[in-house]
């Protein structure tokens, strides 16, 4: 790999740091880089996960069917660099949200299936992803405990924020 771009690559996806050249190199060869346009649907809520997205450039919206509620609830905005769909290289469990892009971006797609295959060779690269990806995971448990905690301090104001959004079907 080109040295400018592992400098780059490095230096712009955390989930990348750790890595050497060869690491990121076995990572890159199993991945594919992608660009798209605004309103694209990356991935579709329900649907099998066989990737996860590497976002480079660009942003990406992330929205949830809720029951009782009419269309898809917005849950967050996701700038690059960052990470999603990274729960298929874990559990390959079924998308748990759609996510589109709202601006032109670039993706780095992580195939599943050749992921799998990396580690079971016990390639370094593969752990090195995992471990930072229990990091990010960790980090948004983190953040999610922080809003049941300011929730539970304020029942009675979230409440009324919650009913606010049902009736207009803006997030909070």
């Amino acid at each position: 790999m080109d040295a400018n771009l592992y400098d780059k690559l490095v230096a712009r996806i955390p989930l990348f740091k750790t890595l050497t050249r060869d690491d990121l190199d076995r990572i890159v060869r199993i991945s594919r880089l992608v660009k798209i346009k605004p309103e694209i649907q990356v991935v579709k809520e329900g649907t099998g996960a066989n990737s996860m997205y590497i976002l480079v450039e660009g942003e990406v919206r992330v929205e949830k069917t809720v029951p009782g509620l009419p269309g898809m609830t917005h849950l967050a905005n996701i700038k690059a660099p960052s990470v999603f769909g990274e729960m298929s290289l874990i559990d390959g469990s079924p998308r748990s949200a759609t996510v589109t892009s709202n601006s032109d971006a670039v993706l780095l797609i992580v195939d599943f299936s050749s992921f799998q295959r990396l580690r079971r060779s016990y390639a370094p690269a593969a752990f090195k992803i995992l471990r930072e990806l229990a990091f990010t995971l960790c980090n948004r448990l983190d953040e999610k405990a922080e809003i049941v905690n300011k929730v539970l301090e304020n029942p009675e104001g979230t409440m009324g924020k919650l009913d606010d959004m049902f009736e207009t079907g803006r997030p909070l």
